[in-house]
């Protein structure tokens, strides 16, 4: 199974969407997936469609080692192919909790370890902090000899996502150097982009193609088949399969799958 943790520290840049369609788009072509939500706010859980994990069995208690069901009860069959662990309201509670946690950093790599046959991909919605949460999904996104993992950065076309994409740059550096690990990242996709918002968006989109050491794999538009297909709790590539925000997510599919 290799594992993509969806980052960015900043808020409302698209993570959420690309881990749904990007998922989505990869389950069509007959990949096993597995999306977690790992952002206590739930958007990845509500898009779907779905509602939050109950109290007694959710991934906040197994993240804990409070949970001794098999990992198979936590999770909710979408699609077919396409297999989601729902976020829960207690989700809220739990990074205070995981910095009291020895090798806390490690707590969701052990337990994707174990649901590692059954799946190709697992993609990690993580949520918009460089907390304990996001550091497990970091981790648990990395390269070694026993598991194949990267990480992906949605961004906008704007000035404080260029900001919020160097400290989050540096909180992965930071990571490795700690823990000694490596934590590939795959590169960057642009979300919501149009032109038609001027030169900050223009160039700063530039800026991001001529990144020196991230690639730009794709440029999602801002369509309203995008935002239809989240409204409808569906992915773009069932909502409007001919339509080109669906090809632009099937083209991230393919640079994901030629990693």
């Amino acid at each position: 199974m290799k594992t993509v943790a969806v980052v960015n520290q900043k808020g409302g840049v698209g993570k959420s969407a690309t881990t749904l369609n990007l998922g989505a788009a990869l389950a069509e072509v007959g990949r096993r997936v597995l999306l977690i939500d790992l952002d206590p706010q739930g958007h990845l859980t509500k898009a779907l469609g779905l509602q939050a994990a109950p109290e007694h069995a959710n991934m906040a208690k197994a993240l804990l080692g409070q949970w001794a069901g098999e990992l198979a009860e936590l999770v909710t069959v979408y699609r077919d192919n396409l297999t989601v662990v729902p976020t829960s309201e207690d989700m809220f509670l739990l990074e205070p909790q995981m910095y009291a946690k020895t090798g806390r950093e490690y707590l969701l790599s052990l337990l994707l370890d174990a649901m590692r046959p059954a799946f190709d991909y697992c993609l990690i919605d993580c949520p918009p902090s460089l907390g304990a949460l996001t550091d497990d999904a970091l981790v648990a996104a990395r390269t070694d000899a026993e598991r194949e993992g990267w990480v992906l950065i949605p961004v906008e076309a704007e000035d404080s996502s260029l900001d919020a994409l160097r400290l989050l740059l540096r909180q992965i550096n930071t990571l490795q150097t700690v823990l000694g690990i490596r934590v590939p990242i795959a590169g960057l996709v642009a979300n919501k982009y149009d032109a038609r918002r001027g030169r900050i968006a223009t160039s700063t989109l530039e800026a991001y193609r001529n990144h020196p050491t991230l690639r730009l794999l794709e440029v999602i538009g801002d369509r309203k088949e995008v935002r239809e297909a989240w409204r409808l709790h569906q992915p773009v590539v069932e909502h409007a399969p001919n339509s080109e925000a669906a090809g632009w997510y099937r083209n991230l599919a393919k640079e994901i799958e030629a990693r």
